[in-house]
């Protein structure tokens, strides 16, 4: 009787903290952030997913989207924190405190800075997403279940169309795979399984581009991604950079763009720093003037003036953008390297995070290749996601919590397998 009522009792927190959670969400306004009318316009530069998912809310509520957007964002964000916590706590065999611990992690994005539910922006549709894709791929991995992976498809695809930053997820964990089958990896059986997985992201690729076709007529990845890499590269190039350069439309650009930057001290050369780490700074500052007011408009001034349509000045900066980076990058890659790496190192915040991830991950590998026990496999996965996020977000933009935030719970979770392994290991 006293069991069942502490259970009752631990049921009873867990739903307050749900309906807490909720009310904030509903009594708080829709969010309407600088990105929010790229988003309900369906901009060219925007993914798919949420321009279809705020569109298809539009439809159907009408009057009442706002009311109505928080809501849907909220109650699938909520159900996505309750599968993913009931999961990890089964797999796991978290203590109460443990799992509340974590719940409160998951619980954070629906606050203030990041309100996921109330921004009508594309975490209120990727953060959910993310977390059943966690969710199916732990049941794929630690538990064996048989449909996880017909889910695990579908998630990952919604989610690279909703936020390309997640098209890479489905290779970390056909890397996770093969740690798990490292002896039966060759059989028909988990060949297929470990194909499917590297096939997802060129699936979601071309669903991106058919969507680019049936509605702006151009059979083309969504633009954006290249202009903001390239931004990194402006923000380290000289003047002189323009003579490698062969296409005269991309000279102008990029004589113009320099020009900008220069004159607005945008540049890393505009001024004596006292470290790397202030160089980013800097960087991370003014990259949105950069990227957004810089490369990304005057680069579609510029194919307008020459009569192309909107769509088609956008898509030719991405490519004018495409082309720049690589030459940029070269003729500078000590600056963009020292760039890179005080990025990858802002977003952890403290550099003995960013080791003890690595750390984590090639530990848990090399124990992968000669042992097989879940809390190895969880270490790797869960290092794996965090640095492989990073590492994209610091190589294409710069390290923001809107980008990283995803991976915050993950870390609590790397402690906790660590310490149950090392229990694993002193019991046996």
């Amino acid at each position: 009787m006293l069991k069942k009522r502490n259970i009752t009792y631990k049921k009873g927190i867990e739903i307050i903290l749900y309906a807490l959670v909720f009310l904030y969400c509903i009594f708080h306004d829709a969010i309407y952030s600088p990105d929010t009318p790229s988003y309900i316009n369906a901009n060219i530069y925007r993914s798919p997913g949420y321009p279809i998912f705020t569109r298809s809310i539009q439809i159907v509520f009408q009057g009442y989207f706002n009311f109505f957007i928080v809501l849907i964002q909220a109650l699938l964000g909520l159900f996505a924190v309750y599968t993913i916590s009931s999961k990890v706590r089964k797999i796991l065999e978290l203590n109460y405190v443990l799992h509340l611990i974590f719940l409160v992690l998951l619980l954070f994005p629906f606050f203030s800075p990041l309100q996921v539910a109330n921004n009508i922006s594309s975490e209120g549709l990727s953060y959910p997403l993310y977390l059943f894709f966690l969710s199916f791929s732990l049941d794929f991995i630690i538990l064996n279940t048989k449909k996880s992976l017909i889910y695990i498809i579908i998630c990952s695809i919604f989610l690279a169309l909703t936020r390309g930053q997640f098209l890479i997820l489905p290779f970390v964990l056909a890397i996770l795979y093969i740690f798990k089958y490292k002896r039966t990896v060759f059989n028909r059986f988990h060949l297929t399984r470990f194909m499917l997985l590297l096939i997802i992201p060129f699936i979601s690729i071309l669903a991106d581009k058919s969507y680019h076709k049936i509605k702006d007529g151009l059979f083309i990845s969504t633009p954006f991604t290249y202009i903001n890499a390239a931004a990194s590269a402006l923000y380290i190039s000289k003047a002189e950079d323009v003579n490698s350069l062969e296409n005269e439309d991309y000279k102008h650009i990029f004589n113009d763009c320099y020009s900008f930057i220069s004159k607005n001290k945008w540049l890393l050369s505009s001024e004596e720093r006292m470290s790397n780490a202030e160089d980013y700074k800097h960087f991370h500052r003014n990259l949105g003037k950069i990227c957004n007011l810089t490369l990304h408009e005057r680069g579609t001034a510029y194919f307008l003036n020459k009569n192309n349509t909107i769509v088609e000045a956008r898509y030719y900066t991405e490519q004018a953008a495409k082309a720049m980076f690589p030459i940029l990058v070269k003729n500078n890659f000590k600056e963009w390297i020292c760039l890179f790496y005080s990025n990858l190192i802002y977003g952890f915040k403290l550099p003995i995070l960013f080791i003890f991830v690595l750390f984590a991950m090639l530990f848990s590998a090399f124990k992968a290749i000669k042992v097989s026990n879940k809390n190895v496999y969880i270490i790797l996965f869960l290092s794996a996601l965090i640095l492989s996020n990073a590492l994209v977000v610091a190589f294409a933009s710069h390290s923001i919590m809107r980008y990283l935030f995803y991976n915050y719970s993950l870390f609590f979770l790397i402690l906790v397998s660590i310490f149950k392994y090392i229990n694993h290991v002193r019991e046996n």
